[in-house]
């Protein structure tokens, strides 16, 4: 039996640390930051958001870093996603099969999100990536969506009614986002129900509902986990069981300012997560989840300086 690591980190504007083909001289603290949480975790899947477009930044990171030593590769889609692109690194037993294969179905549809007779035009920011993975001399396959959904922050100047007009609009087109990854996760499930599938990202939601998702009636996060009605599509949320422990304080993944009220207080937000399809906790599966293994990097000097995520992670084991 062997230990598997899977991590997803938001790494805030991961173009910003190269410059010339080497690292930013202003960016070097978070660089070092970088490379001491990564090699501490050392996962073989790191799922990378916000990450550079650019397959020679990711190269020099590496190679450059004590990363080379853990022998990362680079999965990188040939779809455009802007600047701040979705990547993966990853490494033995690991080889990738595909990527986007499918990346059409994310493309613009309409649907009528809030319920009010209108269908809306909607469209991802940056389409989820799809990545199916195969440990190297078995027949074990495995399908890795990484998301970044719109975020559900107002950075612009308003007044507050505006504010509030954008921050309503900003959840809806969130719960579109949420609500077609899990009509692929749905299509997935029925066309290949032995396919394990592990969905993860940055989704800017947590569970429950915000004043304004009681407004549109629906959770994002809890939509892309699937429906009561349907028990067996129900996604397995790996970083859920620390809620049942004294961590529960701990359970947040980014903190911000009140863009409103102007204190020394920050919010707290549980946006991260990684979620597992059933067959993953299948005792008798070759490939499985190692229960309530899932957990959040520790808040110490170097992830606050990395990035303003702090990265989730869990592990699995492989039958030999």
């Amino acid at each position: 039996m062997s230990e598997i690591i899977v991590m997803s980190y938001n790494i805030e504007n991961m173009v910003s640390l190269f410059h010339n083909n080497q690292f930013a001289l202003d960016k070097i603290e978070k660089v070092k930051s970088l490379e001491k949480i990564i090699i501490n975790q050392q996962p073989h899947i790191l799922g990378i958001v916000e990450a550079s477009n650019k397959v020679k930044d990711h190269q020099y990171f590496i190679d450059n870093t004590g990363l080379a030593d853990l022998d990362y590769m680079v999965g990188k889609s040939s779809h455009k996603r802007g600047k701040q692109d979705l990547v993966v690194y990853y490494r033995e037993p690991f080889e990738i099969v595909s990527i986007d294969d499918d990346i059409n179905y994310y493309d613009e549809w309409i649907e009528d999100i809030d319920n009010d007779g209108i269908k809306e035009v909607c469209n991802f920011e940056r389409k989820p990536m799809e990545v199916i993975f195969r440990i190297k001399g078995s027949n074990i396959n495995f399908l890795v969506i990484l998301v970044a959904t719109k975020s559900k922050g107002v950075f612009s100047i308003n007044d507050i009614i505006n504010h509030q007009y954008l921050a309503l609009a900003n959840r809806k087109k969130i719960l579109a986002q949420s609500k077609k990854i899990r009509s692929r996760v749905n299509q997935l499930m029925d066309e290949k129900p032995d396919l394990p599938l592990i969905v993860m990202g940055d989704f800017n939601d947590e569970p429950g509902m915000d004043s304004y998702e009681k407004m549109l009636g629906a959770s994002s996060i809890e939509t892309v986990m699937g429906s009561v009605f349907e028990p067996d599509k129900i996604l397995h949320n790996t970083i859920w069981h620390l809620s049942k422990k004294n961590r529960n304080k701990d359970l947040w993944t980014t903190e911000y300012p009140d863009l409103i009220v102007q204190n020394f207080g920050l919010h707290k937000a549980w946006l991260d997560h990684i979620f597992i399809s059933q067959n993953l906790l299948n005792e008798s599966a070759k490939f499985q989840y190692v229960m309530n293994s899932g957990n959040i990097i520790l808040k110490d000097v170097n992830a606050k300086r990395a990035s303003d995520h702090y990265a989730v992670y869990c592990k699995f084991e492989v039958s030999n």
